[in-house]
């Protein structure tokens, strides 16, 4: 039967399964331990001794007597090539377990370390890439947003200045002597729950200054609610006004001389009614 000498492989396995220090990282070769054991030349063999006859069993030595060495006791002859004994252990097989391969060098370990590298390298591109495909969406997601609301604000805008305001009284203006001018006069009632008064006259573009007047029935209080520019015009009725102790829609003639009373000259008048 014949020997297979471990590779190198097989010692490394060995040396990092046990966790030997690199002092005995170098693979063991039978042919270093062979040419250790053997002589540089073959002994000749010792003659066999002669066979003697069996002593017989010797007395007990007196005290203090020594005992001849026995020829069994003797040395061997220089240069005898001595029998190795049937419990020795074989040195290579101690080598084998004792002393593993070399450990992974520099460069297998720089191998390991760029495997891992270009591991994590690959998952952080991931990561970026992941993040740069998220941004240009959410960026469109809030342009989306926003141009939503604006346009649902305009829209929402623009049905509330098409809806028609609920109109809550109206009056027919009627000119006063000396003036041809007429008109309508509406209380309407606006989104935010406040009244304004509506009014639109023709002919008397020629009158200057016209304010716009809310009065008592007998005549005796009235209040200021505005200059009328052009036809028509909008004008806020002040909260907390009964419009039915100011039933009257009154537009004057009023001189530029900085006095806020009424001028007394009436252009067009009419008495509000509830619609």
């Amino acid at each position: 039967m014949r020997l297979v000498e471990p590779g190198d492989q097989v010692w490394g396995r060995i040396h990092s399964a046990l966790g030997l220090t690199d002092a005995v990282a170098a693979s063991p070769r039978l042919a270093d331990y062979a040419s250790a054991a053997e002589p540089a030349e073959p002994a000749e063999p010792a003659e066999p001794a002669e066979l003697t006859e069996p002593a017989e069993p010797a007395e007990l030595a007196e005290p203090g007597a020594e005992s001849e060495p026995s020829a069994a006791a003797e040395p061997a002859e220089p240069g005898a090539r001595a029998e190795p004994s049937a419990t020795a252990e074989p040195e290579p097989e101690r080598a084998a377990v004792a002393e593993p391969g070399p450990t992974p060098g520099p460069d297998q370990a720089g191998q390991s370390a760029s495997v891992t590298d270009i591991g994590a390298g690959s998952r952080s591109h991931a990561r970026h890439r992941r993040r740069r495909v998220w941004l240009p969406v959410a960026v469109a997601a809030g342009i989306v947003g926003l141009v939503g609301g604006i346009g649902g604000g305009i829209w929402w805008e623009s049905l509330r200045q098409q809806a028609p305001a609920p109109v809550i009284a109206t009056a027919e203006l009627d000119p006063f002597p000396g003036w041809t001018a007429s008109g309508v006069a509406q209380v309407e009632k606006t989104a935010d729950g406040h009244r304004e008064v509506v009014v639109d006259v023709t002919g008397a573009t020629d009158a200057g200054l016209r304010e716009v007047w809310l009065i008592k029935s007998d005549a005796s209080g009235l209040i200021s609610i505005g200059l009328l520019d052009g036809d028509s015009g909008h004008f806020a009725i002040p909260d907390g006004v009964d419009l039915s102790e100011f039933p009257l829609v009154d537009v004057s003639a009023e001189p530029d001389d900085g006095n806020p009373a009424h001028s007394g000259d009436s252009i067009v008048r009419g008495e509000l009614r509830t619609v």
